[in-house]
C-alpha cells in the first residue's frame, strides 16, 4: 500500500462519516442486511488505519500530527463477528451491537494538524522542567524511581549497595533494545520511552512542573520507563523514531507501540518525520498492526491514574 493512497484515506475522514450514516439508513430500512452492513463499517473504519503525509502539497501543510483518540471496532470485533455469522447464520442486532461496543483506539490513526505546531519559548532544561528521580515515601522504602525500575525489572534477586537497601548494586537485567544480559545495576540506565526532551517540544512544556515531574517519573504504564544498556541509551538520547530504532530488530514493533500509546496517553504530538519513520517501521518490521490498539478503558483508566497523582513530586 503506498503512502501516497494513506494520506488520500486521511483527507477523506468525511466520506467514511457519510458512509456510516448510509449504512444507519439502509438498516432502518432493512434488519435482514445488518450483517453485512456491520461488517461494512468494519471494513471502513479499518481501511482508513494508517493516516499519513507524502504527497508534496499535503506534507507542506501538515505540521504535526496526533494520536487520533477516535474510538473503533478492533480487528480482533472484526473476526468474531465473521465467525459468529458463519456459525449462527443470520444475527439478531442486539447481539451485533454487543460486539461492536467493545471499542478501541487505533494506533496506526492519525491527526493531521494543518497548522504550525506550537513550541515552548523556553530551551529545554531537564532539571528545571522535569525535576529528579523522586523517592515514594509511601511505598515504605528509601528507593528511588531509578531503583524501584531496577528492581521491577530484574531477573533475578538484586542486592543492595549499603544495608539501608536504597542504592541497587546488582541483580538481572535483559536490555530489551539490544538484547543483551546484564548483572551490574551501573551497566543499566533507566529510559523514559519517549525522552524528556522530545515531550517538553511535543507538548509538555505547556503542562505545570507537577504534571511534567510525573510524567519523568511515572510508572503506571509498565514500558513508559526501560531498564536499558548505558550503549545503547546513549545512542539513543532525546531522539525520536526517525532517528533512532532499536538495534534488536524483534523489539521495534513493541517499541513502537509504546511509543504511540505514551503520545496517545499524555497527549504529545509527533512530528511529519516521526509518523514517516513510524510507518515505514512498521511495515518493514511487518509488524501485526491489530497489536496496536488501547481499549478505551484502558485510556481512561491511565488517565485516571495519572490526574490522581498529580501531587506526587509535591510530597517529596
Amino acid at each position: 500500500m503506498s503512502m501516497a493512497k494513506k494520506i488520500m484515506k486521511t483527507k477523506r475522514i468525511g466520506n467514511c462519516v457519510s458512509y456510516r450514516l448510509q449504512f444507519g439508513r439502509l438498516a432502518q430500512g432493512s434488519l435482514k442486511t445488518l450483517p453485512t452492513l456491520v461488517l461494512l463499517a468494519v471494513l471502513i473504519t479499518s481501511f482508513s488505519s494508517f493516516s499519513l503525509a507524502t504527497n508534496n502539497a499535503d506534507t507542506a501543510a501538515a505540521e504535526y500530527y496526533t494520536v487520533d483518540e477516535n474510538t473503533s471496532n478492533s480487528g480482533q470485533d472484526s473476526a468474531e463477528l465473521k465467525n459468529a455469522f458463519e456459525a449462527m447464520g443470520p444475527l439478531q442486532p442486539r447481539q451485533i451491537f454487543q460486539i461492536a461496543r467493545r471499542m478501541v483506539v487505533n494506533l496506526l490513526r492519525w491527526s493531521l494538524h494543518e497548522e504550525r505546531r506550537p513550541l515552548p519559548d523556553d530551551p529545554y532544561a531537564r532539571k528545571l522542567h522535569f525535576g529528579r528521580w523522586i523517592n515514594d515515601p509511601n511505598d515504605n522504602t528509601c528507593m528511588n524511581t531509578r531503583a524501584r525500575v531496577l528492581v521491577r525489572d530484574s531477573e533475578a534477586t538484586v542486592t543492595y549497595r549499603t544495608n539501608k537497601n536504597c542504592v541497587v548494586d546488582s541483580g538481572q537485567w535483559t536490555d530489551s533494545y539490544s538484547g543483551s544480559t546484564f548483572q551490574l545495576a551501573k551497566e543499566i540506565q533507566i529510559d523514559h520511552m519517549v525522552p524528556l526532551k522530545n515531550a517538553y517540544v511535543s507538548g509538555a512544556w505547556q503542562w505545570d512542573y507537577k504534571t511534567r515531574c510525573l510524567y519523568a517519573n511515572y510508572e503506571g504504564y509498565k514500558n513508559h520507563l526501560v531498564a536499558s544498556s548505558v550503549r545503547e541509551n546513549t545512542s539513543k538520547g532525546d531522539r525520536g523514531p526517525e532517528k533512532y530504532l532499536p538495534s534488536n530488530a524483534s523489539y521495534r514493533c513493541q517499541y513502537i507501540k509504546d511509543w504511540l500509546a505514551i503520545k496517545l496517553i499524555w497527549g504529545l504530538s509527533m512530528t511529519r518525520d516521526e509518523v514517516a519513520a513510524i510507518d515505514a517501521a512498521v511495515q518493514e518490521q511487518q509488524c501485526d498492526t491489530s497489536e496496536f490498539s488501547m481499549s478505551e478503558k484502558e485510556l481512561t483508566e491511565q488517565r485516571k491514574t495519572i490526574g490522581n497523582n498529580l501531587d506526587f513530586c509535591l510530597n517529596k
